[in-house]
């Protein structure tokens, strides 16, 4: 197995998030780090620095700053056919790798594998638990009008995804455009995990969310969908995504 985590940034926060990929129940993987921007050098350098001794930890940089370009070329790098995904604020489950795994060996039809995950702050305080719907159907349904798939949670099938053509979609919404490209495929299915896979960062993470940005790219995605299918909750998706950047968004 792959883990894919893309970083600008050197912190603590980006060390935690590798120690929890690294210390895994399950240690047959390889830690993809793909460092992004116009310093990428220099911090992979550092990282290499690091954890150059663990032979499981290969370090990219490329100076283009877009987490979609990062993502697909972490895609077109990896090499095995499941790849978990991790963002650098966030930490997994040390039986994260091997539950997956499990789950991805028994639902073949499988292609997106998401969890529950806690909220926790930057300082590691968990805030809450949130329950995402679990079923191929019960995703579908949530999916014309949010994202019911916590994007760093999931495992994807790499071959699947890279078919799809990886991932094109705009600032903050990448994820959701995969998610909304893949569902026009009835051959492939989502699941979410009932078990708390993940740690997730979400001070930062949720003001992203609601930038206007991310609401018209959302939008964007949900109109394009309604377009091929001529599926109404698509047009009504994208309408509220729409409404939501005028009287939601907290910033650009």
């Amino acid at each position: 197995m792959s883990w894919l985590l893309c970083t600008h940034q050197e912190n603590e926060l980006l060390h935690r998030a590798i120690r929890s990929c690294l210390n895994q129940t399950l240690d047959d993987f390889e830690l993809l780090l793909i460092v992004n921007g116009i310093h990428a050098d220099k911090l992979a350098l550092s990282l290499q620095g690091v954890y150059g001794r663990d032979m499981r930890v290969r370090v990219i940089d490329t100076p283009i700053y877009l987490l979609n370009f990062s993502l697909s070329l972490g895609l077109h790098l990896a090499r095995a056919p499941l790849v978990a995904r991790m963002d650098a604020d966030d930490v997994s489950a040390p039986d994260r790798l091997e539950r997956q795994f499990d789950f991805m060996e028994r639902h073949p039809s499988v292609a997106v594998l998401g969890s529950a995950y806690e909220l926790m702050d930057a300082d590691g305080h968990v805030h809450g638990k949130v329950s995402p719907p679990e079923t191929d159907r019960e995703i579908r349904s949530h999916m014309h009008y949010q994202n019911p798939m916590c994007h760093p949670s999931v495992m994807l099938r790499r071959q699947v995804i890279v078919e799809m053509g990886g991932y094109l979609g705009g600032k903050n919404a990448e994820d959701y455009d995969l998610w909304l490209r893949l569902a026009l495929d009835s051959n492939w299915q989502f699941a979410n995990m009932s078990e708390v896979l993940l740690s997730y960062n979400a001070s930062p993470k949720g003001e992203a969310r609601r930038s206007r940005t991310a609401y018209s790219n959302a939008a964007g995605a949900q109109l394009r969908n309604f377009l091929v299918t001529r599926d109404l909750r698509w047009l009504l998706g994208s309408a509220l995504s729409a409404g939501k950047s005028v009287m939601r968004a907290t910033r650009a």
